[in-house]
């Protein structure tokens, strides 16, 4: 059809707050300040070279954890290893984030 407009779906009103709050929550995960800090006083030195070294499983701590009932069922609902699931997603989040900060470091350093 020539002429025709391309039909734009209409959120519903579920989908509008969830995109609200994924907005909200990236905002907030991106503008928190303490992190920088935390992470220079955390990070082991030769935190740089941990990918070389060997592959060391660590002993896993036991922590009570709210979390909504949205996020909580969205992982049960995948089954079996849940919980290994949410530990690598915020891993990987942590070392995402320690990476920035690394690449910041070296970008500084450069500029000296």
């Amino acid at each position: 059809m020539t002429g025709s407009k391309p039909q734009t779906k209409t959120l519903t009103k579920t989908q509008k707050l969830a995109q609200a709050k994924l907005a909200r929550n990236m905002l907030l995960l991106n503008s928190e300040s303490w992190l920088p800090v935390a992470l220079r006083e955390d990070i082991p030195e030769a935190w740089h070279t941990l990918e070389a070294d060997l592959d060391v499983e660590e002993p896993k701590e036991k922590v009570t954890l709210y979390l909504d009932q949205s996020v909580a069922k969205f992982y049960r609902a995948m089954g079996k290893g849940y919980h290994a699931r949410i530990n690598r997603l915020l891993a990987t989040w942590a070392q995402m984030k320690i990476a920035d900060e690394l690449r910041l470091e070296k970008a500084l350093a450069a500029r000296r």
